[in-house]
């Protein structure tokens, strides 16, 4: 037979027990969360990303591969994007070893233009690659050295440079004007 002092423990042991037990339940579920504190409202995110517009006077910074809306004039616009670049030599000759100081590979750059309205002319002569130090990258046609696109239609025109590894941009300057300039990144190792 239990004293006491024995039942009084085991009733408390058996309360404490009871009480662990009931908390331990199973998490709530999304309706109950729901029921409970109201549905939250979440915007809706917007049909497309804004694409950033480069003007005259105006130009875009963009990471290789991004596109921007090209104004020219009120007469001609359209869509500008620079792809690339595609190297040649991807790492060292010797396999697990850093390159070489002054390594250098021929990379090609793609640039890409869609015209909404007018006309939009590309040239070789209106593109200019710098690397990370500022020095000028000689770029040469690969295949035409200009192209044209007319309304409702694409032009592209690609270019081969020699790149040693680091960073490197591209600029778009019609007549002169710096429209567009794509950032990228040559890797040697």
């Amino acid at each position: 037979m239990l004293s006491r002092r024995d039942f009084s423990a085991t009733a408390l042991l058996s309360v404490l027990l009871l009480g662990m037990l009931c908390g331990c339940s199973a998490a709530p579920t999304a309706q109950s969360v729901t029921a409970s504190l109201g549905a939250v409202p979440i915007p809706t995110a917007p049909a497309v990303d804004p694409m950033p517009t480069a003007t005259i006077g105006k130009p875009q910074l963009l990471a290789m591969g991004a596109s921007t809306l090209v104004i020219l004039d009120p007469a001609r616009r359209g869509t500008a994007t620079a792809t690339g670049p595609d190297q040649r030599i991807t790492q060292p000759a010797a396999s697990g070893t850093a390159s070489l100081p002054g390594a250098t590979t021929s990379a090609t750059i793609t640039l890409a233009v869609k015209s909404a309205s007018g006309s939009i002319s590309l040239a070789v002569s209106d593109l200019v690659c710098r690397n990370q130090t500022g020095a000028v990258i000689p770029l040469t046609a690969v295949g035409p050295s200009s192209a044209t696109a007319t309304a409702g239609d694409t032009a592209q025109l690609v270019v081969s440079g020699t790149f040693t590894s680091g960073a490197a941009q591209v600029t778009w300057q019609p007549a002169g004007h710096p429209l567009a300039l794509w950032d990228f990144t040559i890797e040697l190792d």
